[in-house]
């Protein structure tokens, strides 16, 4: 099983946000996930969004072959979160074989 440190080094999250869309009234959530070994790819990832006090509201996982970047996202009803608020995010998912998983404090802006 690989360390948090090996998981790591297999992909970088970027580009999180956290937003309240008004026009559809929902949070949304997105990160992007790279590989970092050319030779690897990711197989699967999925997003957790979890407000401030601990509770997770939302989750989302899919599947993928033989990608080397994917776009997540998650969209929500408010669930009593809006524009200033902080919440956690996390990705977690498949790459090379190792499972990878990282969370992001997050406040939530506009879209």
């Amino acid at each position: 099983m690989a360390t948090d440190e090996e998981a790591r080094d297999v992909v970088e999250v970027t580009n999180w946000q956290a937003c309240y869309n008004s026009g559809d009234n929902e949070i949304v959530l997105s990160c992007t996930v790279s590989i970092l070994d050319a030779s690897a790819s990711i197989t699967g990832g999925g997003l957790i969004l979890v407000d401030r006090t601990g509770k997770t509201l939302s989750s989302s996982y899919a599947n993928f072959d033989g990608s080397k970047s994917v776009d997540l996202s998650l969209d929500v009803p408010p669930n009593g979160i809006g524009v200033g608020d902080f919440v956690m995010g996390v990705a977690t998912g498949e790459a090379a074989g190792q499972h990878y998983f990282e969370e992001q404090k997050l406040q939530v802006s506009k879209c």
